[in-house]
């Protein structure tokens, strides 16, 4: 049975919605500005604190497209609560167990909650809202990691200064809870009784349908772009253009918040009728610009300031392009979670390996401009897989 919801709910349950992936936004980004105080309390080396950082994405890797197979039986509602329950428990865990390997089962479930509320949130919009209208809830749906990523480094200057990492952790407690309690009000309760197991026919359909997997490769470069910002911007402003931790961690925070603007005005492309693969070619011959002013020697600092403003807006319009050509490629909304979790699973790869590959470059070349043409050598590879595998099928359907 299909129910039609009034847009003013409508809206309610999608702003719920990226509220509650906010959460998870929060919970992903919190580690980094707090890694110096992590291994300060621990005692623990750059590869142990790595391990954290990429506690998140083995899961998503591994579980993506079975979590996405098993939503409409366990029902959207009950996931996303689930997902706000665990990012909870997570967070409480190491506030609680102070030793290393807490912070890390903590970490743990806070990634299993992310990869739940990743495949639950697009799922959700899809479900609760109507055609006409869904490309702008998909690009506010879009905007959840940059928001939370802002409200991360937002919050970062003042609270490890009180507190430590520990304060940080006290904050995303605080979050999740809100959040849990905001899915328990306003997302409508599901109609069927929650049931485990694995729908085959939709698996191997899911893993038939090739396209996902190149959408799932534009999403990791996407990743990729974003995380090394993430990552290595506060690294190189306070090593190599001498600001402070604060004034990085702003930057970092406002470059957020103009992508989440990116992310509406994604979303507002599409409802006028721009194709999803034509915001992907922009987003891609954006980044080497980016990437050449941020990372090339001997360019002003008022030059690289500009760039990553105007970038924050380029930089963030495939995940309103993904999930909406997603949602045009499924013949049924109940295959919706499904394909969205095996293209989250490729798109993991994405923050797995590309800080990785750039701390790799920039070691081993000793200069960030190898940061740049990591950047630039993604773009062209990105640029062809949209041009030779998405244009084609985006067009014909």
């Amino acid at each position: 049975m299909t129910v039609t919801y009034p847009e003013k709910q409508q809206w309610t349950i999608t702003a719920t919605t990226v509220a509650c992936g906010a959460v998870c936004g929060v919970h992903i980004a919190k580690l980094g500005p707090s890694m110096p105080s992590i291994m300060d309390n621990f005692g623990i080396s750059l590869t142990d604190a790595g391990i954290l950082a990429s506690t998140f994405t083995l899961l998503t890797i591994f579980t993506g497209v079975f979590v996405g197979n098993a939503m409409s039986s366990v029902g959207v509602k009950r996931l996303i609560c689930i997902a706000m329950l665990l990012s909870l428990i997570g967070s409480l865990m190491p506030l609680t167990i102070d030793s290393y390997n807490g912070l890390v089962l903590g970490r743990a479930l806070e990634g299993i909650g992310l990869i739940i509320m990743m495949i639950a949130g697009p799922t959700a919009v899809s479900l609760f809202t109507q055609d006409t209208t869904r490309p702008m809830h998909t690009g506010l749906w879009s905007a959840f990691m940059p928001i939370g990523t802002a409200l991360s480094f937002l919050m970062a200057p003042l609270s490890l200064s009180v507190g430590g990492w520990q304060s940080l952790w006290f904050f995303s407690v605080l979050v999740s809870l809100v959040a849990l309690l905001a899915a328990c009000v306003w997302i409508p309760g599901d109609l069927n009784q929650p049931s485990l197991g694995l729908d085959r026919r939709l698996l191997e359909k899911t893993l038939n349908t090739t396209t996902l997997i190149w959408i799932g490769c534009v999403f990791a470069m996407h990743s990729l772009v974003f995380h090394i910002i993430l990552q290595f911007i506060p690294i190189y402003g306070t090593t190599s253009l001498g600001s402070s931790f604060s004034t990085v961690s702003y930057i970092v925070a406002g470059y957020c918040l103009l992508n989440v603007c990116g992310n509406f005005l994604a979303g507002q492309a599409l409802y006028r009728g721009m194709r999803p693969y034509r915001l992907m070619s922009i987003h891609f011959m954006a980044v080497p610009l980016l990437a050449t002013a941020l990372f090339f020697p001997d360019v002003p600092d008022p030059i690289r300031f500009i760039a990553l403003v105007i970038g924050a807006f380029f930089t963030s319009l495939t995940p309103s392009a993904a999930f909406t050509l997603i949602a045009k490629l499924a013949k049924k909304k109940s295959e919706i979670p499904a394909f969205n979790g095996l293209m989250l699973q490729v798109q993991g790869a994405g923050i797995l390996f590309g800080p990785s590959i750039t701390g790799w470059a920039v070691e081993t070349y000793e200069s960030w401009t190898a940061a740049g043409f990591v950047l630039i050598c993604a773009s062209i590879l990105v640029l062809l897989i949209i041009n030779l595998k998405i244009k084609a099928v985006d067009l014909s359907i």
